[in-house]
């Protein structure tokens, strides 16, 4: 999988460190009678990773550790249980705890990925894909759209991430419109000017909500 930003990225180009927090929720009840968790609308596939902690006040369900990362086991729509590696046996649970909150990680890896791929789909085939060092520009690009994604799966969107997406969304469609991708870190190969006869097209689906 080739991204043109990192994870440090996300953080070089403009996202406060801690404001990209994993979303959590309270679980409703905990059954340790039948190791299931309870929680309507949970979203936990089976494998799914997740971490689990307790609200100040409350516990985690024995033997469950805070911070440790733990593997779904869909039941229903409703209840879980969970294992200690993926694919493994659910974890029997000695006790209910109280004011337990499920976390699941943010697919941060794979939004880099999906705004790379975006990248590449709005420049010509000669400069696709880039090579490395990648352009300082496009760097920044794909690390501002992964910003904002994150942020809104994260329920966090903000309004200064809407303008910083509305600056990338323009620096795009200059560089399909034929602006030459060059900066000091560019290597040949994408340092050739872009020629394209349209221009980025904004109103596709599925871009942003």
């Amino acid at each position: 999988m080739v991204t043109y930003a990192t994870r440090a990225d996300l953080h070089r180009y403009g996202l406060p460190r801690g404001l990209l927090a994993n979303p959590g929720r309270l679980v409703a009840a905990v059954y340790a009678a039948t190791d299931t968790l309870e929680l309507d609308g949970h979203g936990v596939e089976t494998d799914l990773p997740i971490v689990f902690r307790a609200e100040s006040g409350g516990s985690l369900p024995a033997p469950l550790a805070a911070g440790t990362t733990y593997y779904g086991i869909r039941l229903t729509d409703s209840t879980f249980q969970v294992a200690a590696t993926a694919g493994g046996a659910a974890i029997g649970l000695t006790s209910a705890g109280s004011r337990v909150v499920m976390s699941t990680s943010l697919p941060v890896d794979e939004v880099l990925e999906r705004y790379s791929r975006f990248v590449d789909d709005h420049l010509p085939a000669h400069v696709v894909p880039l090579t490395v060092p990648y352009p300082v520009r496009v760097v920044a690009v794909v690390a501002e759209l992964a910003s904002q994604r994150l942020l809104w799966i994260a329920g966090q969107k903000s309004i200064a991430m809407d303008a910083i997406e509305a600056g990338a969304h323009k620096e795009i469609d200059r560089w399909a419109k034929g602006l030459p991708l060059r900066d000091a870190t560019a290597t040949a190969a994408s340092n050739l000017a872009v020629s394209a006869s349209a221009s980025s097209g904004w109103g596709l689906p599925g871009v942003l909500p």
